[in-house]
């Protein structure tokens, strides 16, 4: 299945083709995104396709919506199946276990959150651009906890007396750092920023993230509007300085 959506990144909108695809890797479903260019002025995009019969997501949306209400400790397989209104074993033919069901909305929400930063500075044509794109990249990601808190309020427990999702945590983090890293050494080389230390900036630019991240999540601290574009003001000097500015001289 694929589809066309259309983002707008400082003003400007650019095209994406979305396909799900699964990972030969891990064998996990996931989702892939194209650019496929700039979106002619005045052109209709392509809505996403909605899948409100299929089963796996009404499955992940009645999790969520137990969650706001209970513990994770206190949400069955059965309780999820009962609130999407299925027989109970549905649940089965999709997921492992709860703790696989939890994983599989949290992907939802980042496959959601548009192209991943290994595409930013692909996809840039200019400094302005790549700008643009690595501050809508960090704006999206501080405001996941405040649009899903239930989903991550329950894995950042989980993380705290799971040593196997802990591990999982881990392991995501090291290879984010590894992408950024990667990112902003393209960056550099492309012109667009001056990183000397890609390895060291990804890890002091990813540690600041996640742990406002988890300041919202596990303290309550939900991150506001000011304090998300002050952050992203922040870490887009950090990064680019005043390449790519208008005002740059």
């Amino acid at each position: 299945m694929a589809y066309e959506v259309t983002k707008t990144i400082a003003g400007r909108s650019y095209r994406y083709r979305v396909e799900r695809v699964r990972d030969p890797a891990t064998g996990k479903a996931r989702s892939r995104w194209t650019y496929l260019g700039r979106a002619t002025p005045g052109a209709a995009a392509a809505p996403p396709r909605r899948r409100a019969g299929d089963a796996r997501e009404r499955l992940l949306d009645a999790l969520e919506r137990l969650l706001a209400t209970r513990d994770f400790a206190e949400v069955t397989a059965g309780a999820i199946v009962a609130e999407a209104g299925f027989a109970h074993g549905t649940f089965y033919r999709h997921f492992r276990d709860k703790r696989d069901a939890l994983r599989a909305a949290l992907e939802r929400i980042r496959a959601a959150r548009g192209p991943t930063v290994e595409d930013l500075s692909r996809e840039a044509g200019d400094a302005g651009e790549a700008r643009a794109g690595f501050r809508a990249f960090v704006v999206s990601v501080l405001r996941s906890p405040a649009e899903h808190p239930a989903l991550f309020r329950a894995y950042q427990a989980l993380v705290l007396r799971d040593p196997e999702i802990a591990r999982e945590r881990r392991a995501r983090l090291e290879a984010g750092t590894r992408t950024f890293a990667s990112y902003l050494a393209r960056l550099t080389a492309r012109g667009f920023a001056d990183v000397p230390d890609p390895q060291s900036a990804a890890a002091a630019v990813l540690a600041m993230i996640d742990g406002l991240y988890r300041e919202a999540v596990l303290e309550g601290n939900v991150l506001d509007d000011p304090r998300v574009r002050g952050t992203a003001d922040f870490l887009e000097r950090a990064v680019f300085g005043r390449v790519g500015r208008s005002d740059a001289v």
